[in-house]
C-alpha cells in the first residue's frame, strides 16, 4: 500500500542543476544551454521499438532492455533511475563519496518501488593483465544476466563505441560516469517477467592514477587502478510506481529529456 510518505518523499527530493555532475563537479562547458543529449523520451514515454533490444545512457547509467518491453515499462526504469541518480549526485560526491552515494541512490530506488538489496561492493582483483572495462563488466554480469539481456548490453556498448568523440551521448556518458581519475557508473540488463520489470545491474566505482578517456575502452591494470563492483538483481513495483509515475516525471521536468539518449542497437 502505497503511503503520502512516499509521494512527499518525492516531492521533497533537491536536485541538481544541469550542470552539475555532482555536488563536487561541474561540467560548466559540456553542459551549457544548447545542450541537449538527443533526447529518448517525450513527456516521459519512450520512443523506442519495443519489439527490438534497446539501449540508453541515463546520466551515469547504461540501461538495456530486451525485446518486448513496452515503452511505458522502459520509460518508468529510466525515469526512476534517472531520479535516484539526480538526488544521490546533489547530496554527495559521486566519485569520491561513493558508499553515502550509493545508499542514498538505493533510498530513492525503494522509494518509488524498487526492491532492491544493498550494494555489498568488493574489490576486484585485476591480476597481473590488464583490461578494458567492457570486458571486466561482460565478466561481471555474465554470472546474474540470461543470454538475451548480455546480448542487449553488448550492443548497446558496441553502440556507444562506434559513436564519434563528440556525439552528445558519449559525451553525457563519459562526463556523467568519471572525471580524470575516479568514477562511479552502472551497467543494467532489464526483461521482463509476468508484467514486472526485473533488472539486472552491475555497479562500480574506481580510482586510478592515470587519466580516464573513454570509460568503457579504458585500458586499466592493479598497478594503476583499483575497482569495486556488486552485482545483484531488482525488481520493480509496478503498482507502487504507478502512483507515484506522476510525481517522479514532475520532480524530473526537463531532465528526462537533457539526461536520457537513445542508442541505436
Amino acid at each position: 500500500m502505497l503511503t503520502k510518505d512516499q509521494i512527499d518523499f518525492v516531492k521533497n527530493l533537491e536536485l541538481p542543476p544541469r550542470d552539475m555532475v555532482h555536488v563536487g563537479r561541474e561540467a560548466t562547458v559540456l553542459f551549457g544551454p544548447m545542450f541537449d543529449a538527443s533526447a529518448a523520451t517525450t513527456d516521459g514515454v519512450i520512443t523506442a521499438n519495443p519489439a527490438k533490444p534497446s539501449g540508453f545512457v541515463d546520466d551515469g547509467s547504461l540501461v538495456t532492455f530486451v525485446a518486448g518491453i513496452s515503452a511505458q515499462n522502459q520509460a518508468d526504469v529510466l525515469n526512476s533511475t534517472l531520479l535516484a541518480q539526480l538526488a544521490a549526485n546533489k547530496k554527495f560526491d559521486r566519485e569520491k563519496n561513493t558508499v553515502n552515494w550509493y545508499a542514498f541512490y538505493r533510498n530513492v530506488l525503494e522509494n518509488v518501488g524498487w526492491v532492491v538489496q544493498a550494494f555489498q561492493f568488493e574489490k576486484q582483483d585485476i591480476g597481473g593483465a590488464s583490461a578494458t572495462v567492457d570486458k571486466f563488466v561482460v565478466d561481471m554480469l555474465v554470472s546474474i544476466a540470461a543470454d538475451n539481456e548480455m546480448e542487449a548490453v553488448t550492443l548497446a556498448m558496441k553502440a556507444l563505441k562506434n559513436l564519434p568523440a563528440k556525439d552528445n551521448r558519449i559525451v553525457l556518458f563519459d562526463h556523467s560516469t568519471h572525471s580524470d581519475s575516479n568514477g562511479n557508473f552502472q551497467i543494467a540488463a532489464c526483461s521482463e517477467n509476468g508484467g514486472q520489470v526485473a533488472m539486472k545491474i552491475g555497479a562500480f566505482y574506481f580510482s586510478s592514477s592515470k587519466n580516464v578517456d573513454r570509460l568503457l575502452w579504458y585500458d586499466f591494470s592493479a598497478s594503476h587502478t583499483s575497482i569495486y563492483k556488486a552485482v545483484q538483481a531488482m525488481t520493480l513495483n509496478q503498482e507502487v510506481f504507478g502512483q507515484v509515475r506522476d510525481a517522479v516525471k514532475t520532480k524530473l521536468g526537463g531532465n528526462a529529456r537533457n539526461f536520457v539518449a537513445d542508442l541505436d542497437i
